[in-house]
């Protein structure tokens, strides 16, 4: 991974940011655990020290994509015997049978967060699993190896295996709150060599929504992402927006429940796929990311109005603008 460095410019000269010497590494999984995107947008904390054949996993998730998702943090630079915990974990997962995971998951939820709701989200995640179960690996850690990384990209690129690496620096500068310095290696994958299992179609997920009684304010969110040039991408039990020139890649998300949408977006994503948008300007026109939000009755309509005159601000891929 890239040798990062911070600097402050105050003034005609920049000045340079020193590392911290306070271990950020004692407190990566409480951060984590209680803020998933320091990590990755749409992930969702299940499990926190999961008691597996191999040892303890550190986090279990589900992302945006219906996977399971192995969360191995350390406390230190990561090496490849990390990896290597981490595939051990994500075999217990993938072999392990549905009731069973989800009694194993069901007594920490009410640590992570509201106990019924991610019942809820593990059990319509195993319900979809009958053409077999995805599960994808993210290690953390302060520092990277670069045999690691190298282990990483044959993994990915021969082999399918879906693998991100987080990477996290401390910077103290003088007189100020610490600075909390990401940087991510994404997946890049060949196609799995075994057919992914069928996702829903957005039908399907419209039947969800008339279920909880808001196919009308689902239909409408899907009309204007669409109106507005996005892609949507149906999973399980919720729809991802993506650019029309990645689809993998994250916006928004909606998810029938409740009497009401689950909805989130990325305001930095909207930066990245539409310059010259910053961050700032689409965080106070659509609000910042939070991945718990969920609205009912007028909150939803006021939602669902704010999204719209804020999508029909962006520039369409057809006028040749839109980021990468």
């Amino acid at each position: 991974m890239a040798d990062l460095g911070v600097w402050t410019v105050d003034g005609d000269a920049p000045k340079r940011v020193s590392r911290s010497g306070v271990g950020l590494e004692r407190n990566l999984e409480d951060w984590i655990a209680n803020d998933s995107s320091l990590l990755a947008d749409g992930l969702t904390i299940v499990g926190r020290q999961v008691r597996l054949d191999g040892g303890p996993l550190d986090l279990l998730a589900i992302d945006w994509q219906d996977r399971w998702v192995v969360i191995e943090l350390k406390r230190e630079r990561l090496y490849r015997d990390a990896l290597a915990q981490a595939l051990d974990y994500a075999s217990s997962i993938a072999a392990m049978d549905g009731d069973d995971l989800a009694d194993l998951l069901q007594p920490g939820l009410a640590s992570l967060g509201d106990a019924d709701e991610l019942s809820r989200t593990v059990r319509q995640q195993l319900d979809g699993e009958d053409d077999g179960r995805d599960v994808a690996i993210l290690l953390a850690g302060v520092g990277v190896n670069a045999g690691l990384e190298r282990i990483v990209s044959h993994l990915a690129g021969v082999y399918g295996v879906p693998i991100s690496v987080v990477s996290f620096e401390a910077f103290e500068p003088d007189g100020g709150p610490r600075l909390l310095i990401r940087e991510v290696t994404e997946e890049e994958t060949r196609p799995p060599s075994r057919p992914r299992r069928p996702r829903r179609t957005l039908d399907d997920i419209r039947e969800l929504a008339r279920e909880v009684g808001v196919e009308e304010q689902f239909d409408r969110f899907l009309g204007m992402s669409r109106d507005a040039g996005l892609a949507l991408q149906p999973y399980i039990s919720a729809v991802m927006i993506a650019p029309p020139t990645r689809r993998d890649r994250y916006l928004m998300l909606a998810k029938p429940e409740r009497d009401g949408l689950h909805m989130h977006a990325g305001p930095d994503k909207f930066a990245e796929f539409f310059p010259p948008l910053t961050e700032a300007e689409a965080a106070a026109a659509i609000g910042p990311f939070d991945p718990k939000a969920h609205f009912t009755g007028a909150d939803l309509d006021a939602r669902l109005d704010q999204i719209e005159a804020f999508l029909k601000t962006l520039p369409r891929a057809d006028d040749g603008a839109g980021g990468a």
